[in-house]
């Protein structure tokens, strides 16, 4: 009783309330600006922008969720069905990466390719534990209506963009193929994703907000309509690049729970997820049909025999472990076979798999693979439990509009090649779709709690324990931090015309950051081409040439180390 009652004082603190307003900003500050997020100021495109900012906000919610624990004298954990999925997936990621083609690559990402390292997947991981820690049905909502304001200000911009609308004054954004998921065939995956979402935001404002005042119920649903059109129209306008299929999948799972009653709609609301699917039916009817011609550039991604056929041949290499987390261009290099040699593309080098499968397989293994399929097919059946069994009545349809777009985006990762703005949209709903069902599952999970106040020895324990994860989430924090500047630095060199110049910010990021290749394999290119220019020059001064030639095998060579 004691103990209780200290609990409830210490809960009662202001600081644990500040934390707890730390800890929910983090969470639906993520929701809102890693889908938005760009900056044009760092040479690995905005995935990769996104990426940063997502690591940023993840560390900043752990430390507080951390520190309330510390606070209240105990942390509570919540025991999950996926805790040794997960742990078994990090640990293959681990032996996987430590045995890697390239260990560098494994643990911290390829250049270009931040989403699919150890790094990234220890990340996801915090992030998926600080959500269901730290959920409950308001904050749902909260972060419901947060991503909702993300999906709504990607709509408008991109549709401004098509039509030669450039309302930054940057650059970079003047042109029509630009947008904030960094490529066209993303932007429709991206719009196809959020339609169950929008539809819902619409259509059951009503039950979400059931003591909302008419007038801005009103505005919320035309807003939510209109913007559901302008989403429409942009994947009618890149419809080269749009995977009708998935859309329709998605409203037609919406369509089924309202149809069949488990989740109640008045008939006036049900037109709007069924007015969504007759034109998406239309659309898809229409077939390869072009309203206007926006001269789009055309995007090239490894087809799914291609994908298979690399699959089989690292299997058969490296069948247990693979050939390590993100090094899938190790994999496409070594099997692509002499057909692809011979085919329009031979010459790309290809960093990603048409099938999410397909790039396990090949990257961490077997066993990777059906750690992720275990992980899969346990996220389904909780959520559709979730969904048949829900009590809560506000976010019955928020759960379904995320796992209508859950299975949009199991579609799609079974059958194209994600960027990274897509696989961190997906990492973002998934988890939003499994800590919601937690707290609305009719069996509640059991918890776990670290008390501080057990005994002295303990309490020395957890302490140390704290001490470790905090400063862990400043070396994280210090890293991505590096990361970040050094590729600001690369993408100044390669804006810059002078060879010297970009000479000199190149080895800046090498100072910051000297873990990523490309870097001296870019300096080395630039020391050959001072030495070029000095070879057809006048002088031909014999010792530069010889000094920058030297300068390029040595910084090569740091590349393959």
């Amino acid at each position: 009783m004691t103990e209780l009652k200290i609990q409830q004082k210490v809960e009662k603190k202001p600081a644990t309330k500040v934390l707890d307003l730390i800890i929910i900003g983090s969470i639906s500050l993520i929701f809102f600006l890693c889908p938005l997020f760009f900056t044009g100021l760092v040479a690995q495109g905005v995935g990769f922008e996104k990426m940063i900012l997502f690591y940023f906000f993840v560390l900043i919610g752990i430390v507080a969720w951390v520190t309330k624990g510390v606070i209240r004298g105990e942390l509570e954990l919540k025991r999950t069905p996926l805790d040794w999925p997960i742990l078994g997936l990090i640990a293959i990621f681990i032996i996987s990466a430590i045995l890697s083609i390239n260990t560098k690559d494994s643990f911290i990402g390829s250049y270009g390719n931040s989403t699919k390292s150890l790094m990234a997947v220890i990340i996801f991981t915090l992030f998926y534990y600080l959500v269901v820690n730290n959920i409950n049905i308001k904050r749902i909502k909260i972060i419901f209506w947060s991503f909702i304001s993300s999906v709504s200000l990607i709509v408008i911009y991109s549709f401004l963009q098509l039509f030669g609308i450039f309302i930054l004054p940057l650059d970079f954004t003047n042109a029509v193929s630009f947008n904030p998921i960094g490529s066209l065939s993303g932007l429709t995956m991206f719009l196809v994703i959020c339609i169950p979402l929008l539809i819902i935001a619409a259509a059951q404002i009503k039950n979400i907000h059931p003591n909302l005042n008419k007038i801005p119920l009103l505005v919320i649903k035309i807003g939510a309509c209109i913007i559901i059109l302008v989403d429409l129209a942009i994947l009618a306008l890149l419809n080269g690049f749009t995977f009708w299929p998935a859309a329709i999948v998605s409203i037609v799972i919406i369509l089924m729970f309202f149809l069949a009653k488990i989740i109640h709609i008045s008939s006036n609301n049900l037109i709007i997820p069924l007015a969504g699917f007759l034109l998406l039916i239309i659309l898809l009817v229409l077939g390869n049909f072009n309203i206007m011609d926006l001269n789009l550039p055309a995007e090239v991604s490894l087809s799914r025999g291609a994908s298979w056929d690399i699959a089989k041949s690292s299997l058969a290499a490296n069948p247990i472990l693979g050939s390590g987390p993100s090094t899938y261009y190790y994999d496409f290099s070594k099997h692509k076979g002499a057909g692809f040699n011979a085919s329009p593309l031979w010459n790309i080098r290809f960093n990603n798999s048409s099938g999410i499968l397909f790039e396990l397989m090949a990257t961490v293994g077997a066993l990777g693979a059906l750690a992720f399929l275990v992980i899969l097919l346990i996220t389904l059946s909780i959520c559709f439990l979730a969904l048949i069994k829900i009590s809560s009545a506000e976010v019955h349809s928020i759960i379904l509009s995320l796992f209508a777009s859950f299975i949009t985006i199991i579609i799609f990762a079974m059958l194209f090649a994600l960027n990274n703005s897509i696989v961190l949209v997906a990492i973002l709903i998934s988890v939003f779709i499994l800590s919601s069902s937690f707290v609305i599952y009719p069996e509640k999970f059991k918890s776990v709690k670290l008390s501080f106040r057990a005994s002295p020895k303990y309490a020395l324990a957890l302490a140390a324990i704290f001490l470790c994860v905090s400063a862990g989430v400043v070396i994280l924090f210090t890293m991505g931090l590096k990361m970040y500047l050094a590729d600001i630095y690369a993408r100044q060199a390669l804006a810059s015309q002078d060879v010297n110049q970009r000479i000199n910010k190149l080895n800046k990021s090498i100072a910051l950051f000297p873990y990523e290749d490309s870097y001296y394999l870019k300096l080395a290119n630039n020391y050959m081409t001072l030495a070029n220019q000095e070879a057809s020059s006048g002088s031909q001064d014999q010792a530069k040439i010889e000094n920058n030639l030297g300068l390029a095998i040595e910084t090569g060579k740091k590349a393959v180390d």
